[in-house]
């Protein structure tokens, strides 16, 4: 597997060892606490998505269902949009403010 992943362009690294994180400071690891903090927040909020149209797919017509399924649909978009902005305003301001230190925490 090893030569064969060495023989596609592209994968010559796929193999390396890769060293543990380094946190040298305490933005290194609120960097890490956020990047999975995000991710996690944009995976709930998918699954909450799905559930949602799920739901509205099951519902039958039933009017109490389909409103369920509505409302669950609709926060779920809000989420992921709120999700979305907060992370480009973040990275808004990092590009604003310009850390002399470390740089930005994604």
């Amino acid at each position: 597997m090893k030569q064969l992943a060495q023989s596609i362009p592209g994968l010559q690294d796929a193999f390396k060892a890769n060293p543990a994180p380094q946190f040298k400071n305490l933005g290194d690891i609120l960097s890490g606490i956020i990047n999975i903090t995000l991710y996690a927040a944009v995976f709930l909020a998918f699954y909450w998505l799905i559930w949602g149209a799920f739901q509205y797919i099951v519902a039958k017509g039933e009017k109490e269902g389909l409103a369920k399924a509505r409302a669950k649909i609709t926060w779920a978009l809000i989420g992921l949009l709120f999700i979305f902005m907060s992370y480009f305003i973040a990275r808004f301001v990092g590009q604003v403010l310009k850390p002399s230190t470390g740089g930005l925490p994604f």
